[in-house]
């Protein structure tokens, strides 16, 4: 999760509610949306000399906004720059699978089929993440924010080794939606699975029992 956070901060400020909200409707497949989690995160950043915290009143509110530092940027680009291990994807709810042959033959299909509404719904919640995605308004919202702020723009240029910021947003959004539907391919992927593996389960169901649509063959 650090590194998630290291990433959110090498493009603008966040406060934590800020960035578990991003994480939340974003990355919750990468790492956890609890704030707990993530306070616990930024915490070991800070304390790691990473992060710096400025404090902010905002509307009577008392406010923690948090930016990256040049060790934090660091780190981050020594991160980003080895290659990513997709074969690391250890799942512990797999098991509930891997040891379903443990339940009574009655209750397995129905839980492979409980798998696919999940996932069916978190595919149609990205999916809708995606139909907004890319808007143009976004993009100079960013490139604003980065020209207003001049050690974010330095961030960002050293980071790209490129000055026109509007290349850079382009590129940063380009990957950004690139690994989104990473997710989507990746839910429907499960899903064609987990559907094909339901209906062999009904077959298997109709050997063991000799019977078809209730009827003896």
């Amino acid at each position: 999760m650090d590194k998630i956070i290291l990433g959110l901060l090498m493009l603008r400020r966040f406060t934590v509610y800020e960035i578990r909200n991003i994480i939340k409707l974003n990355f919750k497949s990468m790492c956890s949306d609890s704030l707990g989690s993530i306070q616990a995160a930024v915490k070991k950043l800070l304390e790691a000399q990473m992060l710096t915290c400025t404090e902010y009143v905002e509307k009577g509110v008392n406010k923690k906004q948090y930016s990256i530092t040049a060790s934090g940027r660091r780190a981050f680009m020594n991160w980003i720059k080895t290659p990513a291990d997709l074969t690391n994807t250890k799942n512990m709810e797999l098991g509930k699978l891997l040891f379903m042959g443990l339940l009574p033959a009655k209750n397995r299909r129905p839980l492979v089929d409980e798998m696919i509404v999940l996932l069916e719904k978190e595919l149609a919640f990205l999916l809708t993440i995606q139909s907004s995605a890319n808007e143009p308004a976004g993009k100079k919202q960013a490139v604003d924010y980065w020209k207003n702020n001049p050690e974010y723009f330095a961030g960002i240029k050293n980071a790209t080794l490129n000055s026109d910021m509007s290349e850079n947003v382009n590129a940063i959004v380009y990957f950004e939606l690139i690994t989104l539907q990473y997710g989507i391919d990746y839910l429907k992927f499960n899903i064609k699975w987990l559907r094909a593996l339901s209906i062999k389960m009904k077959k298997l169901n109709f050997a063991r029992t000799g019977k078809k649509g209730g009827k003896h063959r």
